[in-house]
């Protein structure tokens, strides 16, 4: 969804999961963006798949209703009910390997042109977030991924905030995407946010749009002060794994539907060490991937969120 200069939504814990009570994350297909909402640092009531800048105004991509977003946790609990009768959960939940395809789109001017070097660090700082390698307490997922296949193309449309734009994001992803649901294809273009992705529930109806966008100054030595160290992609790819924001339902019981993740009203600006904006307890996990926090910030996803991208994985992307 919306991140301007933006990023984006949430998991179960393992033992919610296990007894089949699972909730899912939201969603309409990638062009239903919802026009009544213009500010991407209010999200009460919003389900999005972005990462976004607080104070930024704009719509949030890949926005969806309350409604749509129950009808899809039902679907993900009846999937992973249907995945416990067969082993399939146990099976995958040591995690796996995601191919990537990247598709590095630049202008003819050559802005946006990224080198394989760029390319692998940015990897790397996903494969570092995957792998709990950031922190003691984050979670290790299994999950690993490896670089396929690196596309390079020079089209201005589609670099000059093509991708804001659901025609031409349709149009560039129609004619690049490559794979299956278990292949996360990443577009790295100039948008008016940080990034925006698809949730892996939406894959059967849009197969073409699915995959994560990017903007090229989010990458490793990038342009975006404080959002240059890549972590942009690491957001993006936990929603495209299922998750939501940390922030999603704010001061709620639901919240963003992982145990382990404290509530917080709203999406972190910087790095607040403390910050506690909910009267539960827990101080407000500044430090997840799926906050809005500075790049520097992030170091890990928790163990409830591994369980809810595991669930997803198992329901929605592998061997699909």
């Amino acid at each position: 969804m919306f991140q301007t200069k933006k990023r984006s939504h949430a998991a179960l814990a393992a033992g919610l999961l296990a007894a089949g009570a699972i909730t899912l994350l939201g969603g309409a297909p990638a062009t239903a963006v919802n026009t009544a909402s213009e500010c991407v640092d209010t999200h009460a009531g919003e389900h999005s798949a972005a990462r976004g800048l607080p104070g930024v105004k704009g719509h949030d991509r890949n926005e969806i209703s309350d409604a749509q977003a129950e009808a899809m946790n039902a679907d993900l609990r009846k999937k992973v009910m249907e995945a416990n009768q067969r082993g399939a959960v146990s099976a995958l939940a040591a995690g796996g390997t995601i191919n990537v395809v990247f598709h590095a789109v630049s202008t003819t001017s050559g802005t946006g042109k990224m080198t394989d070097a760029t390319i692998a660090k940015q990897i790397k700082v996903l494969n570092d977030g995957f792998a709990g390698a950031e922190s003691s307490v984050a979670a290790k997922t299994g999950f690993t991924f490896v670089l396929q296949q690196t596309k390079r193309y020079t089209n201005d449309k589609w670099f000059n905030k093509g991708a804001d734009d659901a025609a031409i994001e349709r149009e560039m992803k129609t004619q690049t995407r490559v794979g299956t649901a278990a292949t996360l294809n990443v577009w790295s273009v100039d948008i008016d946010g940080l990034g925006f992705a698809t949730f892996p529930n939406w894959y059967a109806g849009e197969p073409k749009l699915d995959g994560v966008v990017i903007d090229y100054s989010s990458v490793p030595g990038g342009s975006a002060t404080n959002f240059n160290l890549g972590k942009t992609l690491t957001h993006e790819t936990g929603h495209w794994m299922g998750l939501w924001h940390t922030f999603q339902g704010e001061c709620t019981k639901k919240n963003d539907e992982v145990a382990d993740t404290p509530a917080q009203s709203g999406p972190t600006s910087g790095c607040p060490e403390g910050q506690d904006t909910c009267p539960a307890s827990g101080v407000d996990p500044i430090h997840n991937y799926m906050d809005y926090s500075y790049d520097s910030c992030y170091n890990q996803f928790t163990p409830g969120q591994n369980t809810r991208m595991q669930n997803a994985w198992t329901a929605y992307r592998s061997g699909k």
